[in-house]
């Protein structure tokens, strides 16, 4: 097997500085192109490629996840407020078995005292379970909003940058087809034109179909895990009160 021939410091200098400028030349002219289509789109020059259905999905996906945000400041506030419910009511409960001690037992307020203490020890131990139960479904819809549900918009976000870069090759390609009409040959920047065309077409496709199969899981999963929290949530409110109920003779 034949080796190449050795490069000097400097010829692998200069052949390292001529790769470096080709890929910044790439780079810089993607960039004025992603940057002129979107520019001209957004002044109503240009129409984008659409695909009506995906991007009703994708406008779904986005409402549906302020709409889990707020639950999840709902939830949050429930906690935060349920939590000093339950440490008031212990100390209500402390209030009143101190005061009960300082009044003897000849006091006519003493059994009253005793069965005021107990209740408000006994709904703060049984909040616990509720409260735990609460910040569980914090917990879980956090995860849903913070880490799946952002995750398909990463990728959506790629197919949004894709779908732009297609577009702007799309229109060099348009324009190169309209010109070679009139035309019989063809050179090799149309050549050029044509490669990276259909090159950002397979990706813009590419990331069109991650974007399909990533809403799909994402609504399978969504409905798997928000349909066991809810029931496990009004499970534990419905336990809390019953418990409640049996327990203070109410």
């Amino acid at each position: 097997m034949e080796n190449g021939p050795v490069l000097s410091l400097p010829q692998r200098a200069t052949l390292n500085l001529s790769r470096t400028l080709n890929t910044l030349r790439q780079w810089s002219s993607r960039t004025l192109k992603y940057t002129r289509q979107l520019f001209q789109e957004r002044i109503g020059h240009v129409l984008p490629t659409q695909d009506i259905e995906l991007e009703q999905n994708i406008q779904l996906l986005r409402e549906t996840k302020r709409h889990y945000e707020n639950v999840l400041n709902e939830a949050r506030q429930m906690s935060f407020y349920f939590s000093g419910l339950l440490q008031t009511q212990r100390s209500l409960g402390e209030s009143f078995s101190e005061l009960q001690r300082i009044s003897g037992s000849s006091d006519d307020l003493v059994d009253q005292l005793v069965r005021n203490s107990q209740c408000q020890k006994t709904l703060a131990l049984n909040g616990d379970s509720l409260l735990h139960s609460i910040n569980t479904f914090i917990d879980k819809l956090q995860t849903l909003i913070n880490k799946t549900i952002e995750d398909t918009l990463i990728t959506i976000k790629t197919y949004e940058n894709a779908r732009i870069e297609y577009d702007a090759y799309r229109y060099d390609y348009e324009l190169l087809l309209a010109r070679n009409k009139s035309e019989e040959q063809t050179s090799s920047t149309d050549e050029y034109i044509q490669h990276q065309y259909q090159h950002f077409k397979q990706r813009y496709e590419k990331s069109k179909d991650d974007v399909n199969i990533k809403l799909k899981l994402l609504d399978q999963n969504r409905i798997l895990l928000m349909k066991q929290q809810l029931i496990s949530f009004h499970n534990a409110i419905g336990a809390y009160f019953s418990i409640n109920r049996q327990q203070l003779n109410l």
